[in-house]
């Protein structure tokens, strides 16, 4: 389903004014946000993406969906290049960030569905019917039809999930999705998931989180990263039958990475 073969990603670190002025034809420099990352996840699996902020997670994430292009390496969607045939391979993936800030605060829930159905290209009753669907989802019924700017935390936490899942794609990626709920918004979000979007819909997940709870319940697989790096992928059914709590592994992976480092 997905493949990640050797990717490096380097972000340029803008230089001031000043130090253009001094020396217009210097080369900026770079920094290392994810290097040498491989990864296999095959269709249906569900993996928590563990690691400290900063940690490369969410550049990570971005990659898989398409919306940054590897420095170097190649990650392919359904044998599809994000490099090559990137309009193609972002088909196949929906992606939920955590803080929604693109939606429009004064259109309605559907409206906003409706606008972003469009941008993926779903038009005419294709659009409505599909819109009706993921309302239905993520249960939000009775409020499809306020303004976005009258909605809780949860509420737009569920709208965001509805547009992720707009086009259908068969990878959904969730970018810390509990993160600004309350412990009732959580469990209705986490139930959700599991209930109407994996179990239902067969989804594969990938999902960014710092809390262990929410990765034991909503995945089957655990990888973490640290600075950058890729530390380690295992099986949550591997690390019960060695007697291994997430806990203890997290912090473990971490200070395999720090000694690497040292």
């Amino acid at each position: 389903m997905i493949s990640i073969d050797n990717v490096t990603m380097r972000f340029p670190i803008p230089r001031t004014l000043r130090e253009v002025l001094r020396n217009p034809l210097a080369r900026a420099e770079s920094c290392t946000a994810l290097e040498g990352a491989n990864l296999l996840v095959e269709r249906g699996d569900r993996v928590a993406v563990l690691g400290p902020n900063g940690a490369g997670k969410t550049t990570l994430l971005k990659l898989i969906g398409g919306l940054f292009l590897p420095t170097e390496g190649e990650i392919a969607i359904n044998g599809l290049s994000t490099l090559r045939r990137n309009t193609a391979a972002r088909r196949s993936v929906g992606f939920v960030m955590n803080e929604e800030r693109s939606f429009f605060w004064r259109l309605t829930g559907r409206q906003n569905l409706m606008f972003f159905g469009a941008l993926d290209n779903i038009f005419g009753n294709e659009l409505k019917e599909r819109v009706e669907e993921v309302i239905d989802v993520v249960g939000l019924e009775a409020f499809v039809d306020r303004p976005f700017s009258n909605y809780s935390s949860g509420m737009k936490q569920r709208l965001a999930m509805a547009r992720g899942l707009l086009p259908d794609p068969e990878v959904l990626i969730l970018d810390e999705p509990t993160r600004t709920l309350d412990p009732i918004a959580c469990e209705e979000l986490i139930e959700l998931i599991l209930k109407r979007i994996h179990s239902d819909a067969k989804k594969t997940l990938l999902i960014a989180t710092h809390r262990f709870d929410e990765a034991t319940r909503l995945c089957d697989r655990v990888m973490v990263i640290s600075k950058g790096r890729i530390v380690s992928v295992d099986r949550l059914a591997d690390l019960d039958a060695r007697g291994d709590d997430l806990s203890r592994y997290y912090k473990s992976c971490l200070e395999k990475r720090e000694e690497a480092l040292a």
